[in-house]
């Protein structure tokens, strides 16, 4: 057996010196929390190694909820706060209900600006824009995205969700938010419909997915064309929630008894996912024929989709009030009392499309209605449609200065000759 000489065994110490020193600087370079440079020297991550875990975390999040694995998407929550632990897992309640054919979080190099920092979030701390990615499977025709944000804690190269809200306690969304972003709701799905309820709706979630599934079969039954035969469909009481919608007819949800509303892809742009509808409970406890009227209104509006786009107001407004009321026997198609004093003298013509869901919006909604059941029963349904599309023009649109062309070419008479024909059936079934 040989031995090794005294330089020999030099030589091989330091070289297993060298080796150990390189296997420790490798073991702490190593792995998804590690850093190097200055900011692993001051304790902190640099921005692309904390990105990094933030898009862990969020992709971890996105497949639990494929995965109907609450345990995971709540992992990287801190535990001490229960209120926020309780909203994420209300959150994951809400959207494990959901048909979601696509999630997906994405984590920004752009950080929230302007906020105010909780000392209870900790030292080390981010706060990514985040692209959500979300369709809805069969109701959304392409994925919907929206900007959110979550607060990153980070300590000992680990990252935890501090907050999903500013110090002041408003969420971080941008854009209107749906209501399953904000409080618990109960998902209820048939046939075309997606039904989103809260808690104070959910017991007449078996009276509005029927109404809107019988609405639906009517619409299709009065309709020339075919549409979707879908609609998502929002019945909320919760005022967080009804706070966040803009563009709103008339300016407040409280005079109206539904609406339809677009979903945007992504911000800025107009391409539409879907149009979904949201049903105020007030309706709801109208009960019928009113609420299947209002249920109709909204779902015309819904298969109807662009192609009365650029038409004036009036139309649009007149033939969805038209195919809302059609079906109703003579006695359940009332009208406010309003209208019809304002029948006997009024003389202004068509409703301006500017104005048209201003403070008269009754007398509005009530001629334009009239005005379209005056051209069905004179000159039967299908010219209605042939004005749609005339009004339409092939997506140029009519605007209220030029629909007297239009008018005199498919009726034969002009916007004012309308009106007064319009009041004049007022009188004649109300008067």
């Amino acid at each position: 057996m040989a031995w090794p000489t005294e330089p020999g065994l030099r030589r091989a110490r330091a070289l297993l010196a060298a080796l150990t020193l390189t296997l420790v600087l490798a073991g702490c370079n190593s792995g998804p929390d590690s850093t190097s440079g200055s900011s692993s020297r001051a304790g902190r991550l640099g921005a692309p190694q904390a990105r990094r875990l933030e898009q862990r975390i969020l992709d971890e999040r996105a497949r639990a909820v494929r995965d109907h694995d609450p345990a995971l998407f709540l992992r990287h929550v801190d535990q001490r706060d229960h209120a926020l632990v309780q909203r994420q897992r209300t959150y994951f309640d809400n959207l494990e209900q959901l048909p979601i054919a696509r999630l997906a979080f994405r984590a920004q190099t752009q950080q929230w600006s302007g906020l105010s920092r909780s000392s209870s979030w900790g030292r080390d701390v981010r706060v990514p824009r985040i692209v959500m990615t979300m369709q809805l499977q069969d109701f959304d025709a392409v994925p919907v995205q929206r900007t959110v944000g979550l607060v990153f804690s980070f300590r000992h190269g680990r990252a935890t969700i501090v907050s999903d809200r500013t110090r002041s306690g408003r969420p971080l969304f941008e854009g209107t938010p749906a209501p399953w972003d904000l409080t618990a709701v109960t998902v209820h799905q048939e046939p075309g419909v997606l039904g989103v309820f809260d808690r104070a709706t959910s017991p007449s979630a078996a009276t509005v997915m029927g109404v809107v599934r019988q609405g639906i079969d009517q619409i299709d039954r009065d309709l020339p064309f075919s549409w979707s035969d879908h609609v998502v469909v929002y019945s909320v009481a919760d005022p967080h929630v009804l706070g966040t919608f803009t563009d709103v007819p008339g300016g407040a949800l409280d005079h109206l008894g539904a609406m339809t509303f677009p979903t945007y892809a992504a911000p800025g742009t107009t391409r539409v996912a879907s149009t979904r509808i949201l049903l105020m409970p007030s309706s709801v406890r109208a009960g019928e024929p009113f609420l299947g009227r209002i249920t109709r209104h909204e779902l015309s509006h819904v298969a109807i989709g662009p192609r009365d786009d650029g038409a004036p107001a009036w139309f649009s407004e007149g033939l969805a009030e038209y195919l809302g009321a059609r079906d109703l026997s003579l006695r359940d198609r009332i009208i406010p009392t309003s209208a019809l004093g304002r029948a006997q003298t009024e003389d202004n013509g068509m409703p301006a499309s500017r104005s048209f869901n201003d403070s008269d919006q009754e007398w509005h909604y009530a001629l334009a209605w009239m005005a379209c059941d005056y051209i069905a029963s004179s000159q039967g349904e299908s010219r209605l449609w042939e004005l749609m599309d005339a009004l339409h023009d092939g997506g140029s649109g009519t605007t209220d200065a030029e629909q007297d062309r239009v008018l005199v070419q498919v009726l034969g008479y002009d916007s004012r000759e309308l009106a007064r024909r319009a009041a004049a059936r007022i009188r004649h079934i109300y008067g």
